[in-house]
């Protein structure tokens, strides 16, 4: 393998631990509403195990021909470049999504004719 491919093996892997961290996102967000410790740890080790699904998925279908050292740091370098900067504006968005959707179950701006029945106070 010339150093070009493994170059182009680097910035796969990488890619690929970027997409590991989007999906480490989800994971979050599934096992918000469950704060105790056994769901995290079951949580995790099912991440874990999806990575790696990931990851055979991304070796077999670029026909990598075994498994370096260098491939795992660059996942975890992906992973780790991810998670301090695009996971900052999907948590943004995700934050002013959320937060739109308690709004709404409050019951603020779902029911404009009902805000109209409320009397206004006298002077």
């Amino acid at each position: 393998m010339g150093g070009v491919d493994q170059i182009f093996v680097f910035l796969v892997a990488a890619t690929c631990g970027a997409v590991c961290g989007a999906i480490y996102d989800l994971f979050c967000l599934l096992r918000a509403p469950f704060p105790q410790r056994p769901v995290t740890v079951v949580s995790d080790i099912f991440f874990g195990g999806v990575c790696g699904v990931v990851w055979l998925a991304v070796a077999a279908g670029c026909k990598f021909e075994s498994l370096r050292l260098y491939h795992l740091l660059a996942c975890l370098l992906g992973f780790a470049v991810y998670r301090k900067s695009l996971h900052k504006i999907v948590a943004f968005f995700a934050k002013k999504l959320y937060n739109k959707i308690k709004q709404l179950r409050r019951g603020r701006k779902s029911c404009p004719e009902e805000e109209a029945k409320v009397s206004p106070t006298k002077k």
